[in-house]
């Protein structure tokens, strides 16, 4: 089968580095989203994305528009996002096939890393937060009695009106590609640990963790019940929004054991999988790509 052709957003809208072939291909794709479809490492030759080298059965291409760290309120921001808006509904719109959308991953993470108290020394309050603090939980007795769910409240009501505007921007008046699929995806699970992208730089869950003093015999059971809920949410959005498809890739790679210090055979660091765990979960994604298209 075709590996899936990538373009950079300059490269199609300046027509550049061999993007002249872009409107040959029977399927293009517009990609926006987070260092799961770009790089999540400070040694890019290290790791890959879910997009490299995946595999579908019609040759296709995606332009590109994912940077790392991006934040879904950052996706929908015209201003900000200009050539993913430029591909979208700006003066260098398209008709694509499909729009593949890698988000909420780092939302859902600097979520649960905000600290328990402010820069002045004040508790943040629960509203505002993941985590319950020592006083508010007391002594727990499951891994679900360490989260914040005045919080979670919050970001649920934080992250469904994101996911809304990334629907609205893609069936605006303007917009070539009314109605068309939009795909996305969940993330699987980890393990918090402490490995970061290099160069020193800290690991995501593994200082939240220890900011709040969660016990480590909890760590796994608590991360898998926020990106549990993340999926939950995600998929309940298909049942609400307009030609909105969740590629389910949770239980796909093997988690890295409590205590890992570096890489492992599926992941890369703490929250980014490694080349070989990215083919899995390119493969996942590829097959909903292909029953999604295949239904219409």
């Amino acid at each position: 089968m075709p590996k899936l052709k990538q373009f950079s957003p300059l490269d199609v809208i300046l027509d550049r580095h061999g993007a002249r072939d872009f409107p040959q291909f029977p399927r293009r794709f517009l990609a926006q989203g987070d260092s799961w479809f770009t790089f999540g490492a400070v040694n890019v030759l290290s790791t890959s994305n879910l997009l490299n080298d995946m595999q579908l059965a019609v040759e296709s291409c995606a332009v590109n528009c994912a940077t790392p760290g991006k934040v879904l309120s950052h996706m929908v921001d015209l201003r900000s996002q200009v050539h993913f808006a430029n591909l979208l509904v700006g003066v260098h719109r398209r008709a694509w096939h499909a729009i593949l959308l890698s988000g909420g991953g780092n939302d859902l993470i600097d979520f649960i890393g905000v600290p328990p108290r402010t820069g002045n020394g004040d508790t943040t309050p629960a509203r505002l937060r993941a985590l319950l603090t020592q006083a508010e939980r007391g002594t727990p007795a499951t891994a679900a009695d360490f989260v914040s769910e005045e919080g979670w409240q919050t970001f649920v009501d934080h992250i469904v009106p994101q996911f809304e505007a990334v629907v609205d921007m893609r069936d605006a008046a303007k917009s070539q590609s009314q109605g068309v699929p939009m795909i996305v995806h969940t993330y699987d699970i980890i393990t918090p640990c402490d490995v970061g992208p290099g160069l020193g730089r800290p690991a995501w869950l593994f200082p939240a963790l220890q900011a709040y003093q969660v016990p480590t015999a909890f760590w796994v059971d608590l991360a898998g019940i926020f990106l549990s809920r993340y999926r939950a949410l995600v998929e309940s959005l298909a049942q609400t929004l307009p030609n909105f498809h969740v590629a389910q890739t949770q239980g796909t790679l093997t988690p890295q054991p409590l205590g890992t210090t570096g890489a492992t055979p599926d992941w890369q660091n703490e929250i980014h999988p490694s080349p070989a765990g990215y083919l899995k979960l390119g493969r996942v994604v590829a097959a909903k790509i292909e029953t999604v298209l295949a239904n219409g």
